[in-house]
């Protein structure tokens, strides 16, 4: 089986030798013509001069810097001693031009790397020199820039690392400053509490406070003791007693309450012989509510709002009325009340301080810690600013111990030879030149299969359709059929040509992949010359011949009618009014018209309407009602009917028409189907829901195929490369 980038290829041979046989021929011609050039003149004298560079020891350094840097000198690549910026020195000290110095550096110029059984040499070669002046010269001048070179490079690193120190120093400054800050702050506030816990008075004072509680917390007893002794003898709360000394040290409520007995004391003795309503116990009892009145109004004046403190309502005069012994209880419960409520304020102050103390007690190893750590942050930059303070001073004291760090080892030498004789070798140049020509086409060639889109073999074209699921209904061979007259014809009218097997293979697997109301079919093609007029013939022509009433519509208006393809001629006066062409159906008994539908004498159940030919305003007459209804009638009519219309990279009538169709049949020809556009095309179709009941492919031409596939497989069939002959 053949590869199929060797069937591209192969393809692009055919299409591009031209190109490629120019290629060769191009190369073919160079090699002859350098072929033919006359010998070299005899051998020239010329000078290669030596020299070499070697790291220098340096004399006693005196500090760390100086000697570090030394050190790093040993590293200094060669790119460096012959950067940019030596060259450009180079090039101006012996005023050479541009042309010159890219001779120099590319023809004559040699440096080599360190060796690794001499790590310490640079070995410099200056090549083809006329004069053995002129190549010391100028070897001499490029080891001195050299030397000046490692020296500045040097001087540059430590130059930046005094600059870096210098802006390091600035920032561990500030740190330092910083850490400084938050440990002064942090003594300033807390250290009195630092210094509490370690001399023991924080620890005596929480002790001292827990004492003072005891007390206070005995001589409050004692007080409650007292306190519970005269609430039982007096019978009274301390609020209550204050209420009742309250009320009972007042004369206003005294007189008040008197003057109440005594009219209660009339009341009772008029109540004797008087009836409830009469006029002066009336008056009396008025007199009393007044005065009740009075006296609660003044109990409210002494006790203030506080309710805790109000007499009980109807108890006031019992509330107002001590004897002299227990009013003097009533004073003495008082003051003890208010001394308990000192003890409890003093108590909870104490007992608060302690609490206050223990909290500072137990954030004690917290401060602590806190401390440790700032000191050790302090000490930390202090000894950091301290080491870059020293390796600043010995960096700039290291400023006058700078040196380069290479030497001229070897002073440049002169070495003479004269340039060898060199003879052409013909035979090997045009050998050289022929391979290098085939080399060129054949990857000339090869570079345009694969920018080439086309799909140039049917497994390319059947793998692309497979993996958008359409199905393949057969493959169509080239058709080398000759007619009565002996002329070579792609239609099939003989039942018996070998060719029909195709095709009818092809009807065949369109009616099992296809619903069985399938009857208006529409055959376009994404490009022209893929063969699809062709093929729409000869499908009608295998439908008629499978017994079946067929209809050809020739619907490509923008190009002439195929009919003579079917020995029949075209109405001539068509075009002039393609809509009249189009709405005449004079129907006979056969169902066939006179005028737009035509017989096909040489097969039976054919029948075609031809193309009007080229018109203009194609997609008015493609929307027309006549039109419609043509092909409506012939739905009705006809057992199938199959649309050729114009290929869709011309125009969109394809697409006008689909709607009065079943299905499309898209046809295929490798080496004319491109793989983006057919794709795209399918993607569209199946986005928009057009239906696709299959594809052909068309003309596979000498590689062949294997027509007895299955159209849904997902893998390619087996191609096979097939000869038929014409009947």
């Amino acid at each position: 089986m053949t590869p199929p980038i060797l069937k591209r290829f192969l393809f692009s041979w055919e299409q591009n030798k031209l190109l490629g046989i120019a290629i060769f021929l191009l190369f073919l011609g160079g090699s002859i013509v350098f072929a033919l050039q006359p010998d070299p003149p005899r051998p020239k004298t010329f000078y290669r001069i030596r020299g070499q560079l070697a790291y220098s020891n340096p004399p006693p350094l005196f500090t760390s810097t100086g000697a570090e840097l030394q050190e790093q000198g040993r590293l200094i690549p060669v790119d460096i001693l012959f950067s940019t910026s030596v060259q450009q020195r180079f090039q101006e000290r012996l005023q050479l031009g541009n042309r010159q110095m890219k001779e120099v550096l590319d023809q004559k110029l040699n440096i080599s790397s360190p060796q690794p059984d001499n790590p310490q040499v640079v070995n410099l070669e200056y090549r083809n020199s006329p004069t053995p002046e002129e190549g010391i010269n100028r070897l001499a001048v490029l080891m001195n820039e050299m030397v000046e070179q490692s020296r500045l490079v040097n001087t540059s690193q430590l130059r930046n690392r005094i600059q870096a120190l210098e802006q390091r120093l600035g920032t561990v400054q500030l740190e330092l400053a910083a850490a400084e800050e938050a440990f002064y702050r942090f003594i300033s506030t807390e250290g009195t509490s630092l210094l509490a816990v370690q001399d023991g008075s924080l620890f005596t004072g929480i002790t001292g406070a827990q004492q003072q509680q005891r007390q206070i917390k005995l001589f409050l007893e004692e007080i409650e003791g007292q306190i519970d002794s005269i609430v039982t003898q007096l019978g009274l709360t301390p609020e209550q007693a204050y209420t009742v000394a309250s009320l009972s040290a007042d004369p206003v409520l005294a007189n008040l309450q008197a003057q109440v007995t005594g009219i209660k004391s009339q009341i009772r003795n008029l109540e004797k012989d008087l009836r409830a309503d009469h006029p002066n116990l009336r008056t009396l009892q008025k007199q009393l509510n007044a005065l009740e009145a009075s006296a609660e109004e003044r109990a409210d004046e002494i006790l203030g709002t506080n309710p805790r403190y109000r007499p009980l309502p109807g108890k006031l005069r019992e509330n107002s009325s001590l004897d002299p012994a227990r009013q003097e209880l009533a004073n003495s419960l008082i003051l003890l009340q208010t001394q308990r409520e000192g003890i409890l304020r003093q108590l909870a102050s104490v007992q608060e301080t302690e609490e206050d103390l223990r909290r500072q007690y137990e954030q004690f190893p917290d401060r602590q810690l806190q401390q440790a750590r700032l000191v050790q942050e302090v000490e930390t930059q202090r000894a950091l600013y301290q080491t870059i303070v020293t390796a600043l001073i010995d960096a700039q004291s290291a400023e006058a111990e700078t040196t380069g760090s290479y030497t001229i080892a070897q002073a440049p030498i002169v070495e003479k030879f004269n340039s060898p004789l060199v003879s052409t070798n013909r035979l090997l140049i045009l050998v050289a030149g022929t391979g290098m020509g085939l080399v060129s086409a054949t990857a000339a060639i090869f570079l345009l299969a694969l920018l080439d889109d086309r799909l140039h073999t049917p497994k390319e074209l059947r793998e692309l359709l497979i993996s958008r699921d359409v199905p393949v209904l057969g493959n169509i061979p080239h058709i080398r059929s000759l007619n009565a007259r002996q002329e070579e014809e792609a239609i099939i009218t003989n039942t018996e040509s070998s060719y029909l097997a195709f095709y009818e293979r092809a009807r065949s697997n369109l009616v099992r992949y296809s619903s069985p109301s399938t009857k208006v079919i529409l055959v376009t093609s994404v490009h022209d010359n893929e063969g699809k007029s062709v093929n729409a013939y000869n499908l009608g022509i295998t439908a008629a011949n499978a017994g079946k009433r067929t209809l050809i519509i020739e619907a490509d208006l923008r190009s002439s009618s195929n009919v003579s393809w079917l020995d029949l001629e075209a109405d001539s006066n068509a075009h002039h009014e393609p809509l009249k062409y189009y709405s005449k159906p004079n129907y006979q008994d056969n169902g066939l018209d006179k005028e737009a539908v035509r017989l096909v004498p040489s097969v039976p159940n054919l029948s075609i309407i031809p193309s009007p030919g080229k018109l203009q305003q194609v997609a008015a007459i493609i929307e027309s009602d006549e039109l419609r209804r043509l092909i409506e009638d012939a739905r009705g009519r006809f057992d199938t009917v199959i649309i050729d219309t114009p290929s869709l990279s011309k125009c969109n009538d394809a697409l006008l028409l689909e709607s009065l169709s079943d299905g499309i049949v898209l046809i295929t020809r490798p080496g004319v189907s491109q793989g983006s556009m057919l794709g795209d095309t399918i993607d569209q179709f199946t986005e928009i829901e057009v239906p696709i009941l299959g594809a052909i492919i068309n003309n596979p031409e000498k590689f062949g195929s294997d027509f007895s596939i299955n159209p849904l497989e997902n893998s390619a069939a087996k191609e096979d490369t097939f000869e038929i002959s014409s009947n």
